[in-house]
């Protein structure tokens, strides 16, 4: 029957709070609904777009947000990376714009130019490395496949082929490099080599050249006799800049005196020396600064032996210099020493290569001057020397020609982290599968049995038992922790199956409701079986629980919530990794991801619960209706 009678609806106060009533509970329903909503949003975002409360994910259709994601993850979420090569005028990633309009022959000209041969030492391999583990980029999911690949899927082949301590893929990472420090020189380790294999193979669009223009414009602002100064250097040098990262690092030493001895100190003294190369006739030098160093041929065979390949070496001459193939020795400690001689190696045979320095060369060789590149690429250029590299522009267009490849990527990246962390690291999901499955089947045993005892026979006290099953439910779980833990030390059940069902094996709430159930079975049923000489196994068996699927579903599922969700008791109980469930390794994996990682995970973990009522609401409905409709 209506609370509200027909006549009542006529009137328009009535009317107006029936409005109100829809109304409270249409804002009610949007609270709840609203920061769900927000969580699945930010379950496929980044740091990027993390702060932003949008519903729907800006990438999804502006291409400036799009253009930041890619850029992001191509500099391993490094702000540092992007404005050390980009050179681009922006804080953070947020505050990145796509570059301004520009000719198709711009990205023609940088095409044909990446096309062509070019050291590994060059550049890095862009979204190749995770920033304290808090996303997975996506060529370092590509280099561990291709990891796996090598070793047939097995960890153990990794760990004696590459001598890696890994104890699976999920911590494989790849190597670190810092190609413009002056000291970094490339490894001779297996695994090294086999990430320069990967990183050769990769598309030319997964490249970040190395920008060594604003390396020497920082350089030159800090030196001691400009000290930051803008117009202490104009006025020191002669020039009119506007800026120190106006300068560039020229191929050759300049010939005015100040820029001179900035261009000397910057490349003998801080320049990485695979930049630097050498005329054929600083080679005699190299030699007179061996012999001077070791005095005798027989140290430097002593030392170099097995560091070029070719020793022993007759003559101090027959040392060739260092280039990229050499791995890490002397010979390149040497050589970076020679670089500071100015003695034996004068500035007038020191040469820059620098991937800018051939980009340069590059559009030299095509344009008759600067004027005529700049108007092919849409750009006013002054001289070929002030021409940057146009890795922003290149990176734009390739998002906007995989627009669509790259938002399914980035809908997808934090879900795909989550599924490879449950299902690479640790026992998790076999844990909770079998956890589950125990906490289940103990619960529709031991609940039903205790229940039917107490509906069946008029048991002395049955009552003090009910209100003893039920003032359990007073006491919170975390009372009994530590009763609990002692216990079960006590017997020696820690880091066991049984130490995580036995506590919650009786519920004295499901035996409460289960009794209730019982009770309102037809007691004629049961005289009935007796008649037939039916055993108490039977009648509980095939009477009692035959019809209690309804509140038996219902046990079934809180059980599973019960155990499924179990995090406290299990962390405790079970510390051995070998034991940990998947609701441990979820919050292990939230302990170091980002805030998308951790939405998906939340999104994941609640996926069981869901499918696992979806099983059980038909019985659970049942249960509900047809008593009723009775």
């Amino acid at each position: 029957m209506s609370a509200i009678l027909h006549t009542e609806l006529r009137s328009s106060r009535t009317r107006l709070l029936v409005f109100a009533m829809y109304a409270l509970l249409v804002l009610g329903g949007v609270t709840m609904v609203y920061p769900f909503l927000i969580m699945v949003s930010g379950s496929v975002k980044s740091n990027v777009d993390v702060n932003d409360y949008d519903l729907v994910p800006r990438y999804l259709h502006d291409e400036a947000m799009l253009y930041r994601k890619y850029i992001e993850e191509k500099c391993n979420e490094q702000f540092g990376m992007f404005s050390d090569h980009y050179g681009a005028e922006a804080f953070r990633f947020e505050d990145i714009t796509p570059p301004p309009r520009y000719g198709a022959a711009l990205l023609e000209d940088w095409r044909a130019f990446t096309r062509l041969p070019m050291p590994r030492g060059f550049y890095l391999l862009g979204a190749s490395l995770s920033r304290n583990g808090e996303n997975i980029p996506r060529n370092l999911r590509a280099f561990r496949q291709h990891l796996q690949k090598l070793c047939g899927g097995d960890v153990r082949v990794l760990q004696q082929k590459y001598g890696l301590n890994a104890p699976n893929w999920l911590v494989v990472s790849a190597p670190y490099e810092p190609l413009t420090d002056r000291g970094y020189q490339p490894s001779s380790a297996q695994l090294q080599v086999e990430f320069y294999r990967f990183k050769v193979s990769c598309p030319v669009d997964d490249r970040i050249c190395i920008d060594l223009d604003r390396l020497f414009a920082r350089y030159v602002a800090l030196r001691k006799q400009y000290d930051r100064d803008l117009d202490t250097y104009n006025r020191l040098n002669g020039t009119r800049l506007t800026s120190f990262d106006a300068l560039t690092l020229s191929a050759r030493c300049p010939s005015a005196p100040g820029p001179a001895a900035d261009w000397e100190s910057f490349v003998r003294g801080e320049l990485n020396p695979r930049f630097i190369a050498l005329d054929a006739d600083a080679h005699q030098g190299f030699a007179t600064f061996l012999e001077r160093r070791y005095q005798s041929l027989e140290r430097l065979n002593r030392l170099y032996r097995g560091a070029t390949g070719q020793p022993p070496y007759s003559r101090f001459s027959d040392v060739a210099l260092p280039d990229e193939s050499t791995p890490p020795s002397a010979a390149r400690t040497d050589f970076a020493d020679f670089l500071r001689d100015r003695e034996l190696l004068p500035v007038q045979h020191l040469r820059v290569d620098t991937p800018q320095i051939r980009w340069r060369a590059f559009l030299a060789g095509r344009y008759a001057d600067a004027a005529e590149a700049g108007r092919a690429h849409g750009r006013s250029y002054s001289a070929f020397e002030t021409i940057p590299m146009p890795q922003a522009e290149a990176d734009y267009a390739f998002c906007l020609a995989n627009a669509s490849r790259l938002r399914r990527h980035f809908f997808k990246r934090n879900f795909a982290m989550v599924f490879e962390y449950v299902l690479l690291y640790g026992r998790g999901i076999w844990n909770t599968v079998i956890y589950c499955s125990l906490a289940i089947l103990a619960a529709l045993l031991v609940n039903p049995m205790a229940a039917y005892a107490l509906s069946r026979y008029n048991l002395r006290g049955q009552y003090k038992i009910l209100l003893f099953l039920i003032a359990t439910m007073a006491f919170p779980p975390v009372v009994t922790m530590i009763p609990t833990f002692l216990l079960l030390r006590e017997f020696h059940l820690l880091n066991t199956f049984a130490a995580l069902i036995l506590p919650g094996m009786a519920n004295g709430y499901s035996i409460f409701l289960l009794k209730g159930f019982f009770d309102s079975l037809p007691r004629e049923m049961y005289e009935a079986a007796d008649i037939d000489g039916a055993s108490e196994w039977q009648k509980f068996w095939v009477i009692t629980m035959s019809l209690s699927k309804p509140i038996l579903a219902v046990i079934a599922l809180g059980a599973f919530v019960a155990a499924y969700s179990n995090f406290m008791m299990a962390f405790i109980l079970c510390q051995d990794q070998r034991m940990w469930t998947l609701m441990v390794w979820l919050f292990k994996l939230q302990g170091f991801a980002s805030q998308g990682v951790v939405f998906a995970s939340l999104l994941v973990a609640a996926v069981p619960t869901l499918l696992m009522f979806l099983l059980c609401q038909n019985l659970i409905i049942r249960g509900i209706v047809v008593p009723t409709e009775k």
